[in-house]
This record gives C-alpha cells, sequence and structure tokens, in this order.
C-alpha cells in the first residue's frame, strides 16, 4: 500500500477535526494556510522525509531569515504541534519534532484603539459617505456600529443572522463565536436606534430574510471583501489608521473608561480568560488616570 502524503495526511486531519472536534471553517483554513508555507519552503511532501531536523530549520528560518513575530511562531508551532500528535496517534510517526523547541515569548503590545472622539468620527463618515444607493448609508452605519458598540468580531459580523438581533430584547445573540462558544449581548440605546433604522430600510429591498448584513445589488451576504472595501474608504475619509479589528479593540477600551468592571467585559466580549481582558486596561489612559487619583496622599 502506497504511502500517503502530507497533504493527503493533512486533508484526512481536517476532515476529522471537523467531525470530531468541531473546527470551524476559519480554523481549517487556518492549518492549510500554515502547512501551504511550511510545505511550499520545505519541499517535504512525504511523510518519510518529515524528521525534527526539518521542523527545527524550519522555525528557525522563519524567525532570523523572514522575521517572524513570536506570534507568527506560535502560530505555526500551535498548528503543527496538533498535527503532529494526531500522527503520533495514528501510529505514522514515533515523535513530536516539536516537543523539545521553545517558544519565544509573547510581545507585550498594547492593542491599537480609537479615542471616543475618533470612533464618533469613523461613525458619521460611515453613514456620510459618497453611495451609490442610499441603502448603504444606514447599512454601513450599523455595520461599524455594531462593533463599536458590541464589540462584534468581524467574522461573527459576516455570520450574523436576521433572529440573532432583537430590537424588543434590545439584545444580540452570537451562535458559536470563537472557541466554539455562544453568547448574548445587550444593546445600548444608540446602537438600538442604528440597527432600527437600518432593519426598517431593509425592508424595501432585501429578499434574503436569514442574513443580517448583505452586500447591495445582488441580495447576498455581505462577506470580508465588503468589510474589507468599507474599512479602506473610511480610513480615506478620516484620515485615521484603524482595521475592523480595531473596532472590537476600542468598544473594550471606551466601556472600562465608561465604568465597567472586568469581569462583566470579559463575559461580553466572550474571552476564555478574564486575563486576555486585562490587557485593555493598559490602553486606557482615562482609566489610569481616574485610578491615579485614588493614592491616598494625593
Amino acid at each position: 500500500m502506497q504511502e500517503e502524503s502530507i497533504p493527503e495526511l493533512l486533508s484526512r486531519f481536517l476532515a476529522f477535526g471537523e467531525a470530531i472536534r468541531n473546527y470551524k471553517p476559519v480554523t481549517i483554513r487556518n492549518y492549510r494556510s500554515t502547512f501551504n508555507v511550511f510545505l511550499k519552503d520545505t519541499r517535504v511532501f512525504e511523510l518519510s522525509d518529515l524528521n525534527k531536523k526539518v521542523v527545527e530549520g524550519w522555525f528557525f528560518d522563519g524567525r532570523i531569515k523572514r522575521k517572524w513575530s513570536s506570534a507568527t511562531f506560535r502560530h505555526n508551532h500551535k498548528y503543527l504541534n496538533v498535527f503532529f500528535k494526531w500522527l503520533i496517534k495514528e501510529g505514522l510517526i514515533g515523535e513530536n519534532y516539536l516537543a523539545d523547541l521553545e517558544k519565544p515569548r509573547m510581545d507585550s503590545k498594547i492593542p491599537r484603539t480609537l479615542s471616543a472622539e475618533n470612533a464618533s468620527l469613523v461613525l458619521q463618515a460611515a453613514f456620510h459617505l459618497s453611495y451609490r444607493y442610499k441603502h448603504e448609508r444606514y447599512r454601513n452605519r450599523a455595520l461599524v456600529a455594531i462593533m463599536l458598540f458590541a464589540g462584534l468580531r468581524r467574522n461573527e459580523v459576516m455570520k450574523l443572522k436576521l433572529n440573532d438581533v432583537s430590537l424588543e430584547n434590545r439584545s444580540i445573540f452570537i451562535d458559536q463565536g470563537k472557541g466554539g462558544k455562544d453568547r448574548l449581548i445587550p444593546m445600548n440605546a444608540r446602537l438600538h436606534g442604528y440597527l432600527k433604522e437600518y432593519l426598517n430600510d431593509r425592508k424595501r429591498i432585501a429578499r434574503d430574510q436569514i442574513h443580517f448584513f448583505l452586500s447591495i445589488g445582488n441580495n447576498r451576504p455581505l462577506g470580508q471583501k465588503g468589510i474589507t472595501k468599507l474599512i479602506a474608504r473610511l480610513r480615506k475619509a478620516t484620515k485615521l489608521d484603524f482595521s475592523a479589528h480595531t473596532f472590537r479593540h476600542s468598544f473594550a477600551t471606551l466601556m472600562l473608561e465608561g465604568g465597567c468592571d472586568i469581569y462583566t467585559l470579559s463575559k461580553i466580549m466572550g474571552h476564555s480568560k478574564i486575563t486576555t481582558t486585562t490587557i485593555y486596561l493598559s490602553c486606557s489612559k482615562q482609566q489610569m488616570e481616574k485610578s491615579i487619583e485614588m493614592h491616598s496622599l494625593n
């Protein structure tokens, strides 16, 4: 029987991951992306040619020659490590080639955020840009608002269904967000107003009664490309540097500055560990200024 190639084994592993481990499409894309780079760089396609020297050499070259960040190193380490463990379980290799490879410490970086003034500027720009269709104004303002006022990730925005948003209960249901977790996010008054205006106008044009955000013209769910194009236009109009994920970071910082406690914020954002949320404490200059005034000698 002919030995399976590494790409064939990866496909079998991902089929197992999707069926048994409930891997999401984004996780499968990450695995394929990592292995595409690994196979392209090493030119190792057969399991018999795979060994510790090849694997460790790829990581050292990545870190030194390609200037990988700590995050990229650890990202690639994570996906190869899980795959090697599966190969061992299947009896296809005798050792994990990454078992002894030390990972670099993560760089301590503060997430990029928008101030309250700049966040409002982006929100206004989303409504007042020049559009071909009137409906785009309401949709794009609602899209930016739902990330700024509820902290949704881009993929969560793309997956959002009409039934997930309840104006009556003022809540947004996230179905199987990152890590396969459901969560319920309360809706503040301003976001409620923007979403209500959007949904009222949406009734004029929408045939799709499943997805919340739609592409203009083809009535299909709004995808990553559409969001990326909108962000590019907003950056040009406001002359600010940000990404879609900056809105989520900004949501967290502005919530803390408004007085939200760290535990509640962690639950709203869907973090598995509260330590993930604490990084936003270092983003808020206003929060630090409030805290420093509490010094007993002040």
